[in-house]
């Protein structure tokens, strides 16, 4: 695999979400100092490219980054894309970040994958994932499933960028909160669009660790391994289970 063509992970965040509903964790600077430490951890955390896109149009200065080695590694990138009815809700804020992006970033043209973050958590054994997908590249589509194929995680998923290009992208005007017809709920009908089509999906393999704080209503994550050892067993069976 060569330096152009590694996979890319793209972290997606809102430092001010002003008044926007299911977000119990308003504090910009409190979310601005998450979202640095999130991209600290994957800059001495992993080899790979990272992105950085910010939609309440607040940037973070690359000097914060000073004491990382990011040539060729970082790009931020923020706008003013929170202006919207805020009774859609935060997921058709991400849709408009995975949008902006596709428009504007220079490393999601070149990148082969795309492991898509909630930017403001840090995923312990992201390694794993990585390794995985550099070492098999069985898959293009990896999401994490659930409620019997209804609804999807939309914490932490991998792609192609075409998935979000040809295919999530059109249920961008689908989601709305106050009806509850919500981003994980148009990124699971995408998937299921995706693999009529052929795209080669996976289930995950391992439960993601989370560590951060939960923003829809200010819980922390238990990211100890006692807590996540048990259930990550249950993700290998279960993949298994679905892969023989």
């Amino acid at each position: 695999m060569s330096e152009s063509s590694k996979p890319l992970i793209f972290l997606t965040g809102c430092i001010n979400p002003a008044g926007m509903s299911h977000t119990a964790l308003q504090d910009p600077e409190v979310r601005k100092s998450q979202y640095i430490e999130a991209i600290k951890f994957y800059l001495l955390n992993t080899d790979l490219p990272i992105l950085f896109v910010e939609n309440s149009n607040t940037p973070i200065p690359i000097g914060e980054f000073k004491d990382f080695s990011i040539d060729n590694r970082l790009e931020l990138i923020t706008f003013d894309g929170n202006n919207y009815n805020k009774e859609l809700g935060k997921g058709y804020g991400e849709m408009l970040i995975i949008e902006h992006a596709l428009k504007f970033s220079l490393f999601i043209r070149t990148a082969e994958f795309v492991f898509k973050i909630t930017g403001r958590y840090k995923i312990l054994n992201i390694s794993s994932f990585i390794i995985d997908y550099k070492t098999s590249q069985s898959y293009n589509l990896l999401i994490d499933l659930k409620e019997n194929l209804s609804f999807s995680d939309s914490r932490f998923l991998g792609c192609v960028p075409s998935f979000f290009s040809e295919i999530l992208l059109k249920y961008k005007d689908r989601v709305n909160d106050s009806i509850e017809i919500f981003f994980e709920h148009a990124l699971c009908n995408a998937t299921h669009e995706a693999i009529i089509r052929g795209y080669r999906f996976s289930f995950l393999k391992f439960k993601p660790r989370y560590s951060g704080t939960y923003g829809t209503d200010n819980t922390v994550y238990n990211d100890s391994w006692t807590y996540w050892f048990p259930r990550n067993l249950k993700y290998i069976l279960k993949y298994k289970l679905l892969n023989k």
